[in-house]
């Protein structure tokens, strides 16, 4: 994409994004100013005199130099009245713009944003079907359960099935989309059921009691019970949908590896404080119970997502590693240079192509640098002794610190190799909001946001792993691979696809070769009085 098409997108991505805010405002306001409206009510006995079977209450209220007077009426007891406004359209274009900013960011560039590799395999067409299927079936799911008469007359079965789909679609998106992704659309799952109860249930129950109303025919309360019922379930969902918006912005929630579990602790957090708030001047215990509820939550999420900044160091006796040169030093007694290269015979010869944001993007198309490939020969390809070591002990940590760099919304280097207790400076070179997520199972987790250009955090693994991945949860895209090992013996491709493992000792070893996306080989060598070495891997 072109920087002026790139310019454009961007455009429309803002304003899409002001449009949807807006909009949201106004519609959350009036719902929680309605709820507001229905629990300050009081029984006017002058005004129910006249009315007795239409009024419910009424208040007075202070605002903008001026008082306001509202009463409740109930339609049918209650003629219509000429000039009624309907509170409608402000769900209506919350919805509308938020699909729109929904494809717009994870459908669009074939799911950049969409998919994340360590996440799982999942196809782009098999995502956006899931995608959809999440806010269109989930709707089905909700409506067809709240119209049983079961839920009706039990709405505590309703409510606790509706917490299990809700927990069963989290847990499914969370461990199928990238974290992003996921809660934007467990976020939109529940923005559909907000908006398809005004347009679907609550609008055309109203509709019906009006001209019932109007034709002075008897109105069924029940209508307005049903409608009132779905509406209060929207308020409910409030606080959840402006968390999810809001996270959007925080990788500490949807980067955390139990990323679902904190998208259910924060929504029951928020419908807590939505209950004290709704509940708070008829039944102060309650509300109160619900508020100490909700903060608990609050508070246990916040503990959970602590990092552990414990200082690690490295061993102090440390000594600089031997690393390849250009112009190397003839190996020590009894030892040798192994050299080789890694052949490249495929036809997959560059990443996926990536729809960056302007932050990101550079001049032409852009692709992963998970597959680097120069005249038939691969980079980034990890080559190590795997077997031949058994009973040596390697103390020897390196001094020297290596750097991974986050640079154009990529890994840079996309693999490095280090020494179990050698230093590691992740660094951000990018004018942009990043964060380094690990994907790990013998090392410490940890989720480190990188706010601001020239970011840096240090990280030491004590344990060997093949191989250990950071991401950016931000741009899910973005992940680089961390071999850590416990000997001296390995090497990475450069961009000849060339390598060079030094001063390996005479014996008999497997030597492995490994690929981030082509997989691994092994090939077994056998090393006699300092011969030269050479070993070539191909991988197609």
């Amino acid at each position: 994409m072109s920087i002026v098409n790139q310019e454009i997108f961007e455009w429309l991505l803002l304003l899409g994004r002001w449009l949807h805010i807006t909009v949201g405002i106004t519609w959350i306001g009036s719902s929680i100013f309605f709820m507001w409206l229905d629990r300050t009510l009081e029984v006017n006995e002058v005004a129910k005199g006249k009315n007795p079977q239409g009024h419910v209450g009424d208040l007075w209220m202070v605002h903008g130099g001026g008082f306001y007077h509202v009463e409740k009426l109930l339609m049918g007891p209650t003629r219509v009245p000429e000039n009624l406004h309907w509170f409608k359209w402000e769900s209506y274009w919350t919805w509308m713009s938020g699909i729109f900013l929904l494809a717009m960011i994870f459908y669009a560039g074939s799911g950049t944003f969409l998919l994340d590799s360590s996440v799982s395999t999942i196809t782009y067409w098999q995502a956006v079907t899931l995608s959809l299927g999440s806010l269109i079936g989930s709707w089905v799911f909700y409506d067809q359960l709240w119209e049983t008469k079961f839920t009706k007359t039990t709405p505590v079965i309703g409510h606790i099935i509706t917490l299990i789909w809700f927990a069963g679609v989290a847990y499914l998106l969370c461990n199928t989309l990238s974290g992003r992704a996921a809660y934007i659309h467990i976020g939109g799952m529940l923005g559909t059921w907000m908006t398809a109860n005004v347009f679907l249930r609550i609008i055309p129950r109203q509709v019906l009691m009006v001209e019932a109303s109007k034709n002075g025919q008897p109105v069924n309360q029940e209508w307005g019970k049903n409608a009132k019922n779905r509406s209060t379930h929207n308020t409910y969902f409030t606080l959840p949908v402006i968390f999810i918006m809001l996270s959007n912005h925080f990788p500490s929630t949807y980067g955390n590896k139990h990323n679902w579990l904190i998208l259910l602790a924060m929504s029951a957090a928020g419908a807590a404080i939505r209950e004290f708030f709704v509940v708070r001047i008829k039944n102060p215990s309650r509300s109160k119970t619900f508020g100490v509820i909700g903060a608990l939550l609050i508070l246990a999420v916040m503990f959970f997502t602590q990092e552990n900044h414990q200082s690690q160091t490295a061993s102090p006796s440390a000594t600089p590693a031997v690393v390849a040169k250009a112009t190397l030093a003839p190996p020590l007694p009894n030892t040798t240079h192994l050299v080789g290269t890694v052949q490249y015979t495929g036809t997959r010869l560059q990443g996926e192509k990536l729809l960056l944001p302007l932050t990101c993007a550079t001049q032409g198309d852009v692709y992963s640098n998970d597959i680097l490939v120069k005249n038939g020969r691969l980079k980034n390809v990890l080559v190590r002794v795997i077997k031949g070591l058994d009973g040596k002990q390697f103390n020897d940590i390196p001094a020297e610190t290596v750097v991974l760099d986050q640079k154009n919304c990529q890994y840079e280097p996309r693999v490095i190799a280090v020494r179990v207790g050698q230093k590691v400076d992740i660094t951000n070179s990018d004018a942009t909001f990043h964060n380094v997520r690990s994907v790990t199972k013998n090392n410490e987790d940890f989720n480190v946001a990188m706010p601001s250009q020239n970011d840096k955090v240090t990280k030491v693994f004590s344990k060997p792993e093949i191989v250990l991945q950071t991401k950016c949860s931000v741009h899910p895209w973005m992940s680089a691979s961390i071999a850590v090992i416990e000997h001296p013996y390995y090497a990475l491709t450069n961009t000849d696809g060339e390598f060079t493992i030094q001063n390996l000792p005479d014996g008999t070893y497997t030597i492995e070769a490994w690929h981030e996306i082509f997989g691994k080989q092994s090939q077994e060598l056998t090393i006699s009085k300092g011969q030269p070495a050479t070993l070539n891997f191909t991988f197609k």
